[in-house]
C-alpha cells in the first residue's frame, strides 16, 4: 500500500503546488473569482471538462456500460447537446453580458426575488454536491487500498481548500485543467492494459458476437428504451445549462470567441474519455463477468487487473476528478456566499479588497464545514448527488436559455416555472420514475408550461430590462457580419 500511497501523495503534491504558484496572481476580487476573465481556450476546456467529470460519474458510467454495453453510450448524448448549444448561442452571450454568478443574471433578467432563490439553490446543490465528492472520495480510497477513510477525507480537503481559498479560479482552473490530462491519461493506460488482456479491439467485440451480443447492439437488446436516451439527452444537455458550477465558467474566459470554441471542443475531449470507459467496460465484462453491484466494477477492475504502477496512477486520475469537481463546487459556494449575500444584502458598497477577504473566509468555512458534514454522512449522499441534476435541470436551466431568447418572459412567470418545475421533478422521483422517465423531463415540461403561460398573463419586463439583455451591443462583430451578409442577400435577392 506504500506504493499507492506514494503516487497518490506526488501527484495531490503536484496539484497543490501549482494551485499555490498560480495563486500569485490574484490581486483584486474579480481576479479570485473570474480569474480576471484572463483564462484562455486551453485552460476554459481544462477547467469545465474537469468539472463535468467526477470520479463518480468515472466509476458509475463505467459500471453503467458493464451492465448495458455500446447501449449504455447514449448518456453521452446530454453532453453534446449541452456543448452545441452552448457554442452555438449561450456561451459567447453569457461572457458577453460579463457578470460573475449565475444569480446576477437571474436578478438582473427576472427580477431581486428570482435572483434569490437562484442563490439559495445553487448555494445549497454546491453544498451537498461538495459533501457527496469527499465521501465518495473517502469511501473509494478505503475500498481500493484500506486507507482510513476520516483521514482520506481530512487530508484531500486540505488540498484543494488550500488552493481554492488562496487562488480562486485561477487555481481551481489551472489544477483542474492538470487534473483532465491525469484523468485522460489514466484512463488510456487503463484501457490498454484491458484491452491487452482480452487481445486487442478486434478480438474483444468478437468475443462479446458469441457471447454476450446484445453489448453490441445500440439498444442493448431492449434494455436502452426511448424514454431513458430522451431523459440522458435532457438531463445532462439541458440541465448542464442550468448548473452554475459550468456556466460561470465562461465569465472567466478572456472573450466571447474563447467561451464559444471551449464549448466546441468538449465534446471532443468528453468522446476522448468515454470511447475508453466503454472499452475498459465491456473487457471487464469479459474478464471478470458476474460482478452484481455497479459501483464496484471500477474498483474491482483496479484491484484484480492492473499492476501497482498504473493502478496507482488511475486512483489518482479518480482522485483528481473528484478533487476538481470538489474544488469547483466549493469556489461555487464561496463566490455565492460573498458576492449573492453578502455583497448584495448585508454590505452594497464592499470594495474589492473587503470583497477579496470575505469571499476567502467564506471559501474556508463552507469547506471546513462540508469536510466535517461528510464524516458523518454515509454512502446515501451520493444518491442525493445523483438527482441534483434533475432539480436543477427543472428550475435553473430553462430560464438561462428562454431568458436570452424569449423578450416576453418576466420574472413573475420565471418564479412560478421555477417552482412547478421543481416540485414536478421531487414528485415524479417519490413515485419512482413511471415509464422509466427521469424527472427532469416532466420538470422541464411544467416549468416551460407555467413560465410561458404566467409570463403571457401578466405584465411584460420593463423596456430597461429588454434593452439589457436584447438590445443594441448584443451582437459581437461575427453576428454583426452575419446579420449584414443575410441583409445583402435578401438585396440582392429583393
Amino acid at each position: 500500500m506504500f506504493a499507492y500511497a506514494a503516487i497518490i501523495g506526488s501527484f495531490l503534491l503536484l496539484m497543490i503546488v501549482l494551485g499555490l504558484y498560480v495563486s500569485r496572481r490574484v490581486d483584486s476580487a474579480d481576479d479570485w473569482a473570474v480569474a480576471g476573465r484572463s483564462l484562455g481556450v486551453v485552460v476554459s476546456t481544462g477547467t469545465y471538462f474537469a468539472t463535468i467529470v467526477s470520479s463518480v460519474s468515472v466509476i458509475g458510467y463505467t459500471g453503467y456500460y458493464y451492465e448495458l454495453g455500446w447501449g449504455g453510450f447514449f448518456n453521452w448524448t446530454g453532453a453534446v447537446i449541452s456543448s452545441s448549444l452552448l457554442a452555438l448561442w449561450f456561451a459567447g452571450r453569457i461572457r458577453r453580458y460579463g457578470k460573475v454568478t449565475l444569480a446576477d443574471y437571474f436578478e438582473e433578467r427576472f427580477g431581486r426575488t428570482n435572483g434569490l432563490i437562484c442563490a439559495v439553490i445553487v448555494m445549497g446543490s454546491a453544498f451537498v454536491l461538495l459533501c457527496a465528492q469527499l465521501v465518495g472520495m473517502g469511501a473509494m480510497l478505503n475500498t481500493l487500498f484500506g486507507f482510513n477513510p476520516v483521514i482520506s477525507v481530512l487530508v484531500l480537503s486540505v488540498v484543494f481548500i488550500i488552493f481554492t481559498v488562496v487562488g480562486g479560479m485561477i487555481a481551481v482552473a489551472y489544477t483542474d485543467t492538470l487534473a483532465s490530462f491525469i484523468i485522460i491519461i489514466g484512463l488510456y493506460i487503463m484501457m490498454f492494459i484491458m484491452l491487452g488482456k482480452v487481445g486487442g479491439f478486434g478480438a474483444l467485440h468478437a468475443t462479446l458476437a458469441e457471447t454476450n451480443p446484445k453489448f453490441l447492439d445500440p439498444f442493448s437488446g431492449g434494455d436502452m428504451k426511448w424514454p431513458l436516451i430522451i431523459s440522458w439527452g435532457i438531463v445532462n444537455g439541458v440541465g448542464n445549462i442550468g448548473a452554475a458550477q459550468y456556466v460561470t465558467r465562461f465569465y472567466s474566459s478572456k472573450d466571447e470567441n474563447t467561451a464559444r470554441t471551449c464549448q466546441g471542443i468538449t465534446p471532443v475531449i468528453m468522446l476522448l474519455a468515454f470511447i475508453p470507459l466503454m472499452l475498459i467496460a465491456l473487457s471487464a465484462s469479459i474478464l471478470i463477468p458476474g460482478i452484481k453491484s455497479a459501483n464496484v466494477v471500477m474498483p474491482t477492475i483496479l484491484l484484480t487487473q492492473m499492476p501497482v504502477f498504473a493502478g496507482g496512477v488511475v486512483a489518482s486520475a479518480l482522485l483528481m476528478a473528484s478533487i476538481s469537481t470538489a474544488d469547483s463546487v466549493l469556489l461555487l459556494a464561496g463566490t455565492t456566499a460573498s458576492r449573492d449575500i453578502y455583497q448584495k444584502y448585508i454590505n452594497k458598497n464592499a470594495g474589492s479588497d473587503e470583497l477579496l477577504k470575505i469571499s476567502r473566509w467564506a471559501t474556508l468555512g463552507i469547506g471546513v464545514a462540508a469536510m466535517g458534514a461528510s464524516l458523518f454522512m454515509s454512502a446515501s449522499v451520493l444518491w442525493i448527488q445523483t438527482n441534483m441534476q434533475n432539480v436543477i435541470c427543472s428550475t435553473l436551466a430553462l430560464p438561462v436559455i428562454v431568458g436570452f431568447v424569449c423578450k416576453r418572459v418576466n420574472s413573475t412567470g420565471t418564479l412560478v416555472g421555477m417552482i412547478g418545475g421543481g416540485l414536478t421533478a421531487m414528485v415524479w422521483f417519490a413515485i419512482k420514475q413511471p415509464f422509466g422517465v427521469m424527472p427532469s423531463v416532466p420538470g422541464l415540461a411544467v416549468c416551460a408550461v407555467l413560465m410561458f403561460a404566467v409570463s403571457y398573463a401578466t405584465k411584460a419586463p420593463s423596456a430597461e430590462t429588454v434593452e439589457t439583455f436584447f438590445g443594441e451591443g448584443q451582437f459581437d462583430e461575427e453576428d454583426e457580419k452575419e446579420i449584414k451578409r443575410i441583409l445583402d442577400c435578401r438585396s440582392i435577392n429583393g
